[in-house]
């Protein structure tokens, strides 16, 4: 009995994440339609969105031609992007994103600053909410009062229940209370999560993952991140630790990472260690990624190919029907083809298909605490 209860606040998760990704990609859609594509019956419908038109998520926008025969016109849904925004900040190694946008993901103004992890993280997370405001005052005040909300990405790990970083690997060096510093600030309710796993439920309303239900998430950027989706729902432990891709062991004999363990993805793959190899920024890596290939860079490819093992070690594990890349190195198609190959070699039974680079990549700076903020404001939280 109680395992039932369980599947079925599974089941019922499922459909209503479904839905929303329909809503988001189509940006309109009837009942119906949303019955029919959905595999649910229109009173099953009615009945996961009436509460997300109570709470002004999802709005009714209109009406579409009249149906074939005497039947009523459709009536259009549409997520409420013209009345919810919220800022989406994604607090990353090097550089911290700092987005206004809407709850389609539609960024309506950008600002980056670099991410200073020597100053104390309260002081620092002030800069960040002066930069919030300074986003609205800027040519946007007229959508001051529909921000409802901040939504935080952060390396680590995180208590999104707290609204505390628990432990940013590599930047603070001890628990930061995220979401109190900034609401103070800014007024607004704030929530927080691991950025790969908000990246990752993205992928699932946003993305790739619909009607998808096992998958691997792999970010490959500033830092190394990876998360795990299992029926649909991103898998967190009970202290909310999150797949640490970065931190599997590929290199016994390795350095020893900033985690404590030895030979970690992180020594041999990140970003650091890459431009270690061949001095490039971020936004350089294709001509920096096209030298090493001229001048047959044997560190690269190693890095690559230990990347690869980590995965493919990884989906014997948890077997996910896609292995979807995101992140500005996976941005490089010379990579990815020479990633796939490595992974094919390891494990002949990964068929490159089942490889996707995420076409919601573009909007990685900001996408993924947009859908966490999404996400939490379909289950009932208030902002």
């Amino acid at each position: 009995m109680i395992q039932s209860g369980i599947n079925m606040e599974q089941v019922k998760a499922y459909n209503r994440a479904m839905i929303i990704q329909y809503i988001c990609e189509h940006k309109t859609a009837s009942r119906v339609d949303i019955a029919a594509e959905c595999g649910l019956t229109p009173a099953a419908v009615t009945q996961i969105i009436s509460p997300l038109i109570r709470d002004g998520i999802i709005v009714e926008v209109g009406t579409t031609g009249r149906k074939k025969g005497a039947g009523r016109r459709k009536v259009l849904l549409s997520m409420n992007y013209e009345n919810i925004f919220l800022y989406s900040i994604n607090i990353e190694r090097f550089k911290t994103f700092i987005v206004l946008t809407d709850i389609n993901g539609n960024a309506v103004a950008m600002d980056k600053v670099t991410t200073d992890y020597e100053m104390e993280p309260e002081a620092f997370l002030k800069i960040i909410a002066g930069a919030c405001k300074d986003l609205a005052d800027k040519g946007h005040a007229s959508i001051k009062d529909k921000i409802k909300g901040v939504s935080v990405g952060i390396p680590g790990i995180v208590d999104i229940d707290k609204g505390i970083s628990v432990d940013s690997i590599g930047m603070w060096n001890r628990p930061v209370e995220v979401c109190s510093i900034l609401s103070n600030e800014l007024g607004l309710p704030v929530i927080i999560q691991n950025d790969v796993s908000a990246f990752a439920r993205a992928v699932l309303l946003l993305g790739e993952g619909r009607n998808k239900k096992n998958l691997l998430a792999v970010k490959w950027g500033q830092d190394i991140g990876g998360a795990i989706v299992i029926n649909g729902e991103v898998y967190e432990n009970k202290d909310r630790k999150v797949a640490g891709i970065g931190h599997m062991i590929v290199d016994p004999d390795g350095d020893i990472c900033s985690c404590g363990k030895r030979g970690c993805l992180e020594t041999v793959a990140s970003y650091q260690k890459m431009k270690s190899i061949v001095p490039f920024e971020i936004e350089e890596i294709e001509e920096a990624f096209e030298k090493a290939v001229k001048e047959q860079n044997k560190e690269i490819e190693k890095a690559i190919s230990f990347f690869a093992l980590a995965i493919a070690n990884a989906c014997a594990i948890c077997a996910p029907e896609n292995i979807i890349l995101s992140g500005p190195l996976f941005g490089v198609k010379g990579i990815r083809d020479k990633f796939a190959l490595c992974i094919k070699k390891i494990d002949p039974s990964i068929d490159e298909s089942r490889i996707i680079y995420s076409m919601i990549t573009k909007s990685e700076e900001y996408i993924g605490p947009v859908a966490e903020f999404l996400q939490r404001a379909v289950f009932g939280i208030k902002f």
